[in-house]
């Protein structure tokens, strides 16, 4: 199969065009999306299957924190934290203040 001089140089260009894009990535992890305080919410009452009670976004030692509690089924309030960039949970008994 022969390409055309236009096809080659249409397929070169897209995959330095998607080396760029992944460069770009790698060199500024800060610009990469946050996760959001309704997918934190949402995953946060899949885990539990409780009720949300409150949720908000907090700055804790220089990083974003959703905060989100929850009423479970058995009466408990529970906190759960989450990074707002990586969307891990943060372990309670190593709360960022």
């Amino acid at each position: 199969m022969r390409l055309s001089r236009r096809s080659l140089i249409t397929l070169l260009l897209g995959g330095l065009l998607g080396h760029l894009t992944l460069f770009a990535r790698a060199a500024w992890p800060g610009k990469r999306r946050e996760r959001s305080l309704d997918s934190a919410v949402a995953r946060a009452r899949r885990r539990t299957g409780g009720r949300v009670l409150s949720a908000e976004t907090r700055v804790q030692q220089g990083r974003e924190v959703h905060v989100i509690r929850i009423l479970t089924d058995d009466g408990k309030v529970r906190r759960i934290r989450e990074d707002a960039r990586t969307g891990r949970p943060i372990d309670a008994g190593k709360r960022p203040r």
